[in-house]
């Protein structure tokens, strides 16, 4: 409701199957102000796309985005979304993806130093028979709340959905993940699965984890899980009995648990630095 109030031009880019096209979309802070966007794509049938959107917060600026995705049948979309906020910024994020039969849709998002951040996505196989992937990574600290709450909706037979959301909380802040799986009767022999994994690194952090399921039909395969769990004691001891100091012992356990998620993003996503600058602000 924001978005649409505020945002007086819209992004339409049509996709068409002419070889792999790749795509970046800066959207930058304005201090002390607003910046809404609307962005609206169209996949051609047996189109490939490649699209990061990067977000920059800075100190009291505000984000309000809304994308809005079609995939016709064969169209492959690898979507990277990075949030990455500055000192009292604000983010609201919303994906709205349409898949037809045999598309193949990736989000890879990242959500960090957002005073408050909360990515929605909404995925709907309209068709069934599409592939869905999405994976996730929230780093929080001093005392931010970071939200995703994302709805994989299966309107046809055999589907497929893969969902890892990963976070790490430390100091005050806070992390929410909310996820929900919905396979109506028609939505025969459907593959999903869905894991939550999180790091608390504090006393006083937070951690809040919902992976849901809402299955009416009777021939599928789906899964879900959750874990909310520490930095493993033998493993840092391990490291520092090789001569390897606590700050980067927990510095490398650290990145190996982001790197997952963030080497799923497109290429272009490598010169914004971004696992340095999560480390970074994790010190």
């Amino acid at each position: 409701a924001i978005n649409q109030a505020t945002t007086n031009q819209i992004l339409a880019l049509r996709v068409k199957n002419q070889g792999l096209a790749q795509l970046e979309l800066v959207m930058p802070a304005i201090r002390n102000a607003l910046t809404p966007t609307r962005v609206i794509i169209f996949m051609e049938e047996n189109a490939k796309l490649h699209l990061l959107q990067v977000a920059l917060g800075s100190e009291n600026s505000a984000h309000s985005h809304c994308i809005e995705i079609h995939l016709d049948k064969n169209a492959e979309l690898n979507h990277g979304f990075a949030a990455l906020g500055g000192e009292k910024a604000i983010c609201l994020t919303n994906f709205l993806v349409r898949q037809k039969s045999f598309s193949n849709y990736s989000l890879t998002s990242i959500q960090h130093g957002w005073s408050l951040s909360r990515l929605e996505p909404e995925i709907i196989q309209v068709e069934g028979q599409g592939v869905s992937n999405l994976h996730g990574l929230q780093i929080s600290t001093d005392n931010q709340q970071l939200d995703t709450h994302s709805i994989v909706r299966f309107e046809g037979p055999n589907g497929s959905l893969n969902q890892l959301q990963k976070a790490a909380a430390s100091q005050n802040s806070h992390s929410i993940f909310n996820g929900v799986i919905e396979v109506p009767q028609i939505a025969q022999k459907t593959k999903a699965s869905q894991l939550s994994r999180n790091l608390l690194l504090s006393r006083k952090a937070r951690i809040d984890t919902k992976p849901q399921l809402e299955i009416v039909a009777d021939d599928v395969r789906c899964a879900h899980g959750a874990t909310v769990s520490q930095l493993q004691e033998d493993e840092l001891f391990y490291l520092r009995s090789r001569g390897i100091s606590a700050t980067q012992a927990t510095s490398l356990l650290l990145q190996g648990y982001c790197q997952e998620i963030v080497e799923a993003l497109p290429v272009e996503a490598n010169r914004w630095q971004i696992l340095k600058k999560i480390l970074e602000s994790m010190h």
